[in-house]
């Protein structure tokens, strides 16, 4: 499969990464995303993205390819939480979801964690933006970003702190 240098990072990623919202919203069963996620990385892809707002995303993509962890890299999402639900944008609050996030996916650190589509206000506040910080030298990840769309969007790209990933990065979605 074809792999692209991903922004300026050190990961060469392929052109097509698995997205796991599917896996939550669907009610995907272990077996499912077993068969699925290495059989795609069987076939060369090597991006999983999930968020803690997948509902049980991140605990089946866990339990499925955590022993496979160095042929992937693993991206989640953070502050956005239980099906769009809930929304937590404080430090302690972003922290503790990337805390769970790392035990539902079973390692020790992601190659990117991102906010969760948060507005430029909440960017703005700056403490979302020293979570993800703190975590980085936590060594809960390799890399920071922004998911999200609009001036949002260009807002975080300006803060010359967060990856922004959702243009860049096309996510195979599979309909379970």
């Amino acid at each position: 499969m074809e792999k692209r240098q991903f922004g300026k990072t050190d990961m060469q990623v392929s052109v097509l990464g698995y997205g796991g919202a599917e896996i939550g919203f669907e009610g995907a069963t272990l077996e499912n995303v077993t068969t699925m996620l290495n059989e795609a990385l069987d076939a060369g892809l090597n991006v999983i993205d999930s968020a803690a707002a997948y509902l049980v995303s991140e605990e089946l993509i866990g339990q499925a390819v955590s022993n496979r962890r160095k042929d992937f890299y693993l991206f989640t999402k953070c502050g956005a939480a239980e099906g769009f639900t809930k929304f937590d944008w404080s430090k302690k609050g972003l922290l503790s979801h990337i805390e769970t996030s790392l035990k539902a996916l079973r390692t020790d650190y992601l190659d990117l964690i991102q906010l969760h589509s948060c507005n430029k206000s909440v960017l703005e506040q700056g403490e979302a933006i020293e979570a993800l910080q703190l975590a980085q030298e936590r060594g809960y990840a390799r890399y920071i970003g922004y998911s999200g769309d609009g001036e949002d969007a260009v807002y975080a790209i300006k803060t010359g702190v967060l990856i922004h990933c959702k243009p860049r990065l096309a996510l195979l979605i599979n309909k379970l």
